[in-house]
């Protein structure tokens, strides 16, 4: 199916549906904090990608402007996340002493952020925008399980996180039945499974339980391949795990075409590349603040983003000065919550599940 158009693709780089609406290669140790900065700032950049790309096309789509970067490439920053995200999970989750604490991790991690930028969205949209609030999507999307549920996301960017909770169920049940011992045989098993999924039949695709329907399946080749990066940057280069990244980006291939496996050999060099240091001159305080931000930027920054740019471009404003306000705006507004929740919110909620007896190191 090399020429086949992914519905996934149609889905994740739609036009906005409302606008109301490491012997083996030497990886790159942890920095300050345990963290690895290079992967940091990735997420930092592809979290950019995202907000220009939304911003730029809806610049061009609404109000005719003559510059605009395609939503795909926000897609292909998205797929750069999941990558990152397989090298994150499978860092924290081989530190972790039980799924708990994988749980407590990820929860702390997530949670807070999401409720508190959810929240706000809701309520500028409602005061000072004047839009009707949708109660029941609210209190359904702040389950963040609305995909599973069947209830539309109230910002289309939370398709990508019922993707990542997806992929952390199956890590978790995985980890708990001590599969992860054998990464590579996962990993394997896992490009099988997607390699068959686009000829699984509607019927048997509703039988699965709700975690093993294509949110991961249809992205796995990304995973995996940041699983195998972490195994090869952390112990050693061996054949099996070369061999399966090369079997994902064939994965990526034949299932969603010749340029998504280009894309994904391409977004898999790129980590290489941060993992051994050829991307070193990358890390400075502006891309480490920048990486600091990525989720909360990521979490608010599109529909807020529409509804001042749409409000600024009704009082008058040009395509770029609209632009030139906005970012800044929502960059301030991510490190404020980066601050004032993200931050604060991991530290108190993990120290008080030690103080219950439940490990919870700070890992990403």
């Amino acid at each position: 199916m090399p020429n086949a158009v992914s519905a996934r693709r149609q889905a994740a780089a739609a036009p906005p549906r409302h606008v109301g609406a490491h012997d083996g290669v030497v990886g790159v140790k942890p920095g300050r904090a345990g963290r690895y900065q290079e992967i940091d700032v990735l997420r930092g950049l592809a979290a950019l990608c995202v907000l220009l790309a939304h911003y730029t096309s809806f610049e061009a789509r609404y109000f005719g402007a003559t510059f605009s970067i395609d939503l795909q490439y926000g897609t292909y920053a998205v797929e750069l996340f999941f990558i990152i995200s397989g090298f994150v999970i499978f860092f924290t989750i081989e530190r972790c002493e039980s799924w708990r604490e994988f749980a407590v991790l990820r929860c702390t991690r997530l949670l807070p952020t999401y409720w508190t930028a959810l929240t706000l969205m809701v309520v500028i949209e409602a005061v000072l925008f004047g839009e009707k609030i949708w109660w029941h999507g609210y209190l359904v999307n702040m389950t963040m399980l609305q995909e599973f549920l069947g209830i539309k996301d109230l910002d289309d960017v939370y398709w990508s996180l019922a993707v990542e909770i997806a992929f952390y169920l199956d890590m978790a049940v995985l980890f708990s039945l001590g599969a992860l011992r054998r990464p590579e045989l996962v990993g394997a098993f896992w490009l099988g499974a997607a390699l068959l999924w686009p000829g699984v039949d509607t019927p048997i695709v509703l039988m699965l339980p709700w975690f093993l329907r294509p949110f991961v399946l249809s992205w796995a080749p990304f995973f995996v391949i940041g699983m195998m990066l972490y195994l090869i940057s952390s112990q050693a280069v061996t054949r099996p795990r070369v061999a399966i990244i090369a079997a994902a980006i064939a994965v990526e291939t034949w299932t969603h075409g010749a340029v998504d496996g280009a894309v994904a050999l391409v977004l898999t060099g790129i980590v290489a590349a941060a993992l051994t240091g050829w991307l070193r001159l990358l890390v400075s305080p502006a891309t480490l603040w920048l990486g600091a931000i990525s989720y909360p930027l990521y979490v608010s920054h599109r529909n807020i983003g529409y509804f001042t740019l749409r409000y600024l471009h009704q009082i008058g404003w040009s395509n770029i000065g609209a632009l030139l306000v906005t970012i800044p705006a929502v960059l301030i507004l991510a490190t404020l919550l980066s601050g004032l929740v993200e931050r604060p919110a991991i530290r108190a909620l993990r120290q008080f599940y030690r103080r219950r007896g439940v490990p919870a190191a700070q890992h990403s």
